[in-house]
């Protein structure tokens, strides 16, 4: 039996071709639709072959036929030796076996791991520079965490040289003595905890004094607002976890709704965390914009030169590395803008890891988690002492949660409004009376309710 396939419009005419072909007897497999055809298959039987057409496939001590020549007893011994000569080859066979065996079984793993290896280049490539990115990455957080520690030091030193200083010739009111214990328990830098009870020294109660504060602060943050990019070539960076990809991300959809996303543009550049292309791809899908990875400085380049009729282009660079990344970027000769992306709760070394380096030019600060900063004292104290414009910040987990219009006071007011003040008469009688309310409306809801299970039910309990 031998399968043939028939293709035909329909069931009617595959049926006519099978019949037309191999005749009334052929034995229909089976029918389907393919590629919008139907589909035929069907057994036929085949001819018998031919002496000269099975010659091929037939022994050639079977196919010649004839008497065997010789005696019996000639051909009897014969037969006897060959099968001893036989049975000696097989146990031959049997007791070399096992170091046969061992010899495949030796050389299969080298054979597989040559095949492998062949066969995945590019996954060791990348395999290696995984690990290579896991230990520069290792290194820079075991530095970070040095720079803490050192900072933690010279913060201490000055606290203790500052509490001297303050207890020997500094005389507070007592109205305002809560505000300084907060002060000085506040993650606040020293040189600045000093600005600031240097200044409540002369207020004699707790309103004047945070009113004190919020001005003097808002005052020394105060500086002119950079613009939001939305033309030209930016690179983004700063630490890993600042939130890079998502700020990316908002600018990108907030060009396509000003150009139009064929004309804005992102590159990864050298980013090489588990996941972080995968997240720009998505990040990008949902605006629009298309995306594009950069595994070195030549691609990135190629790119550039590749969609110079875009409107804008975003390039968001990895955490490890940063400077170098930079540096790169800077070679290429081009009208390249850097914007460092900060969180708004950042510590203070993390801070001076970013700007410590005088070859970046900055041109403008992005803050990014605006939501989850309650005690954004470092970053006040880096306004404070640095010229460096804020062009937009983030404040939310969404794409849409763009704040462009940056109000620099209501960091100042969110820092004063955290700090851990204690409660006073005041707010201890309204907090007394909202419970009080509470526990009123709980009262008659509860009322409510069982007047209401009454009427329905008609059931009381006695």
């Amino acid at each position: 039996m031998e399968l043939k396939r028939i293709l035909a419009r329909d069931i009617r005419t595959a049926n006519e071709k099978a019949v037309a072909q191999y005749g009334p007897d052929v034995l229909v497999i089976s029918s389907g639709q393919v590629n919008g055809l139907t589909e035929l298959i069907v057994a036929v039987d085949l001819a018998p072959l031919t002496p000269e057409e099975a010659d091929p496939f037939v022994k050639s001590e079977y196919s010649k036929p004839g008497k065997p020549s010789g005696k019996f007893d000639v051909l009897l011994g014969q037969t006897i030796d060959q099968n001893k000569r036989d049975a000696r080859e097989r146990q031959a066979t049997k007791v070399a076996k096992p170091l046969v065996e061992m010899a495949a079984k030796a050389a299969a793993p080298k054979a597989k791991l040559a095949a492998k290896v062949a066969a995945h280049p590019v996954d060791e490539k990348a395999q290696r520079a995984a690990e290579e990115h896991d230990t520069l990455r290792g290194r820079e957080i075991v530095a970070l965490v040095r720079e803490e520690l050192n900072s933690l030091r010279r913060e201490f030193k000055l606290g203790q040289q500052m509490a001297a200083w303050q207890q020997g010739g500094m005389q507070l009111p007592a109205a305002i003595a809560p505000l300084r214990d907060a002060l000085n328990d506040a993650p606040i830098p020293v040189a600045l905890r000093a600005l600031l009870i240097d200044n409540i020294k002369d207020h004699d109660n707790m309103a004047d004094a945070m009113g004190a504060l919020s001005r003097q602060l808002a005052h020394s943050v105060e500086q002119e607002q950079a613009q939001t990019p939305v033309s030209g070539i930016h690179a983004l960076a700063g630490p890993s976890g600042a939130g890079k990809s998502m700020m990316v991300a908002r600018l990108a959809q907030h060009a396509a709704q000003l150009h139009g996303s064929e004309k804005v543009m992102v590159i990864s550049f050298q980013d090489q965390r588990a996941g972080a292309w995968n997240q720009t791809q998505l990040l990008c899908a949902q605006s629009g914009v298309d995306s594009f990875r950069a595994t070195n400085a030549s691609t990135l380049e190629l790119l550039l030169d590749e969609h110079t009729d875009r409107k804008l282009i975003l390039i968001d660079t990895a955490g490890v590395q940063m400077n170098e990344r930079l540096a790169e970027i800077r070679a290429f000769n081009l009208n390249v803008q850097c914007h460092a992306v900060i969180p708004a709760d950042a510590s203070a070394a993390n801070i001076r890891r970013v700007f410590d380096n005088a070859d970046n030019v900055w041109a403008s600060l992005m803050l990014s988690k605006l939501d989850e900063s309650t005690q954004p004292w470092a970053l006040l104290q880096f306004l404070t002492d640095k010229s460096l414009s804020v062009s937009v910040a983030s404040h939310g987990e969404r794409t849409l949660d763009l704040v462009q219009d940056v109000s620099l006071a209501g960091l100042v007011q969110c820092a004063l409004d955290n700090l851990p003040l204690p409660e006073t008469e005041e707010q201890a009688q309204q907090n007394a009376r909202d419970a009080a309310v509470n526990d009123l409306a709980a009262s008659k809801l509860a009322q409510i309710a069982a007047k209401f299970k009454t009427e329905t039910t008609g059931l009381t309990h006695e």
